[in-house]
């Protein structure tokens, strides 16, 4: 009884849930995030990383004393060939021949050893080279590197790629293990250009050995990009850190432990063109700290955290005559994306100034485009935003002077959300399928204004300032609300759909009343026959109309009535020593009762006994 009462609360909890509850659009499914690295995994990979900076390190210094390839041993790690400068390039054919590697048998190249480009020297593995394999595995892996010099992979064409894939010697397949460290590409201060390339399975711990990487610092920055090529199941699909003037055109990163692209600290004037980033493990792209940026034309799904996301917050703080001020990334551009499926925000702009969003289409998400944290002076323009199941556009915490204009919003809770955004200006914006409110205000709203926009769904309030302060009625006004349709108020209604899991918790409070009804009605019941089989007996003799008297009271501790099932009484003592009516020698005969059921009055009850030994 107890499972079917649950049972039966349970289901009423889903089908009250599916009847309250809007169905949610549906929405590409973005990949799920890799699981965390586990403490020894991770500390054996920090120290790797450590192991490999030691060992560039102590490499510089040998470029000015050498004139021809040299290789030197390495302890625990593979040997390092270096490669000084010279005027022509380096190719594959040298680097063999410098014991560095190996032609294999199905004719791809593997190099064996690590290779460092030095200053003025450059090493170009052209179309001659179909694969290029490196070695990786339980005993060392091999990079490519270029300190202050120059790195070019450069493939027939975009369908007749260079191939350059991380190699398990010892089981001979892609090594997709990073525990043990992964070969990687790498240029430190110097210029890497990547075209017409397919480079996977490279890559472990951190950025600058995370996969395909340009670093470099402020004073010597890295520099060239990567067109028409693809990048995959590497840590991060690029990286960039340290750079000037990288461009990214006609890339696709797909399927990378982390961000597709990482464009990282003293990053300056990267161009991101026409760049698929899908399925990836983290956010589709990145940038963070990295002053005057472009993304513009690419095409970012399914990843499992951000769409784009920018930190322009900066590294530190700035003395200035009047105090002291944040350093903040200025000037990225953020144009003419195809955005959707991403696990978390289409876009997110933490920090920085003057940025500018504009013309992105974004479709589904928890948000289409959220900027907080001190971002400054951002530009959101012309968006069209689909299906984003929180809201549209949001504005805040800690946003200032931004503008938000001309753009389009659908199907979405709320439209507009702003908080503790002061000087924010939303105009000329379209609003349709709201179900809470076209545009919010919540906290401080200090010169805001909301002004010209066209509103339509159905809600509460087209626009809502009852939570806000530093904003009235003349700051909001011709917003054009004939399209919006006021929900009645239903106050029990909006409180189920705002937190669905009352639904839970009322059904869960519900079992213990269950528990205690179905105990009361079970102490309620009369208490059974103490010989059933005689009472059927009975039933079956009498034709099922009559039964014996009762012979149990019912009353804990009363005895039993005796009863005999023919209907006899209990013997007498007569002269005669026979059972039956006293002086007589005769049989008594006791009527049968009529069929029903047990009388629970414990007056009746002490009454029939009281007649039984009067009888006896």
């Amino acid at each position: 009884m107890r499972a079917a009462v649950s049972l039966v609360f349970a289901v009423l909890a889903v089908v009250t849930g599916a009847i309250l509850l809007p169905a949610a659009p549906a929405q590409a499914s973005p990949v799920a995030p890799l699981p965390p690295v586990s403490s020894a995994d991770a500390k054996k990979q920090s120290e790797l990383v450590d192991a490999e900076d030691i060992r560039l390190r102590s490499m510089f210094a040998r470029f000015g004393v050498l004139t021809e390839p040299t290789l030197v041993e390495t302890t625990g790690s593979l040997p390092t060939l270096l490669l000084p400068a010279r005027k022509e390039p380096y190719s594959a054919e040298d680097v063999i021949a410098a014991g560095g590697g190996r032609h294999e048998v199905d004719g791809a190249v593997m190099f064996t050893t690590h290779v460092l480009v030095g200053p003025q020297a450059r090493l170009v593995i052209d179309a001659s080279v179909r694969t290029l394999r490196l070695a990786s595995g339980a005993s060392g892996f091999a990079s490519v590197a270029a300190w202050r010099g120059g790195l070019e992979f450069a493939g027939a064409s975009p369908q007749d790629p260079l191939t350059i894939i991380g190699w398990d010697v010892q089981n001979l397949e892609p090594d997709s293990l990073t525990n043990d460290g992964r070969a990687y590409v790498r240029t430190m201060g110097g210029e890497l250009i990547v075209r017409n390339t397919s480079a996977n399975h490279l890559g472990f711990w951190n950025g600058r050995t995370g996969g395909i990487a340009w670093t470099g610092s402020k004073g010597e920055p890295s520099t060239g990009g990567a067109a028409n090529s693809t990048f995959s199941d590497n840590i991060y699909g690029a990286y960039i850190s340290g750079s000037e003037g990288i461009q990214m055109v006609g890339v696709r990163l797909v399927d990378n432990e982390r961000s597709g692209l990482a464009v990282h600290r003293d990053a300056i004037t990267t161009l991101v063109s026409g760049v698929t980033s899908s399925r990836n493990h983290g956010d589709g792209m990145t940038i963070d700290r990295a002053s005057s940026s472009r993304v513009m034309r690419s095409t970012v799904t399914d990843n499992s955290g951000d769409g784009i996301s920018l930190d322009g917050r900066g590294l530190g703080v700035v003395a200035t005559a009047t105090g002291v001020t944040v350093n903040q990334i200025k000037d990225t551009l953020i144009e003419e994306n195809t955005i959707s499926g991403n696990g978390r925000y289409g876009i997110r702009v933490v920090g920085g100034e003057n940025t500018i969003v504009r013309k992105n289409k974004i479709s589904g998400g928890q948000l289409g485009i959220l900027v907080k944290s001190g971002a400054n002076g951002t530009q959101v323009t012309a968006n069209s935003i689909n299906g984003a199941t929180e809201a549209g556009i949001q504005i805040g915490p800690d946003a200032r002077r931004t503008a938000i204009t001309e753009n389009s919003m659908a199907d979405g809770r709320l439209g507009v959300i702003t908080q503790d955004a002061t000087t924010t200006i939303i105009s000329r914006n379209l609003v349709r399928g709201a179900t809470d409110f076209a545009i919010t205000v919540r906290g401080l709203a200090d010169d805001s204004v909301i002004q010209w926009n066209n509103l339509g769904g159905e809600g509460w309030r087209a626009v809502d300032t009852r939570q806000s302060t530093g904003i009235d009625g003349h700051d909001v006004h011709n917003n054009d609300t004939q399209a919006w349709v006021e929900r009645e108020p239903q106050h029990w209604y909006t409180l189920i759909r705002r937190h669905p899991a009352l639904l839970v918790w009322g059904a869960v409070a519900l079992f213990p009343i269950a528990g205690a009804w179905t105990r009361h009605r079970a102490r309620r019941r009369p208490p059974s026959h103490p010989y059933p089989e005689s009472e059927l007996l009975v039933r079956r003799l009498t034709g099922g109309t009559m039964r014996p008297a009762p012979a149990f009271s019912g009353i804990p501790g009363q005895r039993d009535a005796s009863f005999d099932l023919f209907g006899t009484a209990e013997p007498a003592d007569d002269v005669t020593g026979h059972a039956g009516q006293p002086g007589t020698g005769q049989p008594e005969t006791r009527q049968l009762e009529t069929v029903g059921p047990p009388s629970d009055d414990p007056h009746k009850l002490r009454s029939q006994r009281s007649e039984g030994e009067s009888s006896a």
